[in-house]
């Protein structure tokens, strides 16, 4: 302008710091610009939270400036944007959104921009534990698996089972497991001895259900047959049941038990059943009859003169 020249810098920054020369070739006369940045300030400290699980967790921190990077800390570990935790930032405010709180993410939150931070802890109280989903009142049938199943509000709680007033462990027949929030008892190889009240705690809570066991239907596969032997020779009788259970049988000749003795032999063999009569006379010929819970069977037995 006439004889005045103008350099002019909009937006300085630090960068732009450094001397500055007016050259026109004969002459030449230079200057120092120094740029410094604005001091920056809290201008709103994060506040304490103390909310329950599952709420929703928001900090929010004001500094004095804007357009100033800033980042997160959770007791010491940067926070890193996921699908359940925002950062985002407007003019002089930055802003932390924790979705669905846990216990687990209690701790201190940290806001760092540049030489300033600001500080705030996270209490996150835990909710009261409830039994979602109850146990159910089953039926088995004896000899099969049934599973006893019960989800709880919290993957966290522990529970105890029981039958009756028996707290129960794991074993070779009976498992306890906990797939998250829910929890299993499974019972393998049901028997009638296994029917009655099985109950499970958790925290203040108690669920309970009835388990009903029904027996496998006892049925006669193979029948006694006749027999017909000469004295003294003995004679075997040989029947099968359709279940092994631990139940003894009867065995009688001619409406009198047999008892195991010199001459008498009773064997039993999982489902086999067989009765052998050493020594015999032809005044045991007769019936001979088989009993075992609902199941029967009869032959006869002839003995001959030797």
């Amino acid at each position: 302008m006439g004889r005045k020249r103008f350099c002019q810098i909009l937006q300085c920054s630090r960068a732009d710091s450094g001397t500055y020369t007016c050259d026109t070739g004969d002459i030449n006369t230079s200057c120092s610009l120094e740029v410094y940045e604005h001091e920056l300030e809290i201008v709103q400290d994060l506040e304490d939270l103390y909310i329950q699980e599952d709420q929703n967790a928001v900090f929010m921190c004001e500094v004095s400036l804007e357009d100033v990077a800033g980042e997160w800390y959770k007791d010491g570990q940067k926070i890193r944007p996921t699908s359940t935790i925002k950062i985002r930032t407007e003019g002089t405010k930055h802003f932390l959104l924790m979705c669905n709180v846990q216990a687990e993410d209690a701790g201190e939150i940290r806001f760092v921009a540049r030489d300033v931070e600001s500080t705030a802890d996270l209490e996150v109280e835990e909710l009261p534990v409830s039994i979602v989903k109850p146990l159910r009142d089953r039926t088995a049938l004896e000899k099969h698996r049934v599973i006893l199943e019960c989800t709880v509000s919290s993957p966290r709680c522990g529970a105890t089972w029981y039958k009756g007033r028996e707290e129960l462990v794991s074993s070779d027949r009976v498992d306890i497991s906990v797939d998250g929030c829910s929890h299993k008892l499974v019972i393998q190889q049901v028997c009638v001895e296994d029917e009655g009240t099985y109950s499970i705690e958790v925290g203040e809570h108690t669920s309970k259900a009835k388990l009903m066991v029904e027996a496998q239907a006892l049925m006669m596969v193979k029948e006694l047959e006749d027999v017909e032997v000469t004295e003294p020779e003995p004679a075997t009788f040989q029947c099968e049941v359709s279940v092994a259970i631990s139940k003894p049988a009867i065995w009688t000749l001619n409406g009198e038990t047999l008892q195991p003795g010199p001459s008498v032999r009773l064997e039993n063999h999982g489902t086999v059943y067989k009765l052998t009569l050493k020594n015999t006379s032809m005044d045991m010929s007769g019936m001979v009859r088989f009993t075992i819970g609902k199941a029967k069977s009869s032959a006869m037995l002839t003995v001959l003169a030797e």
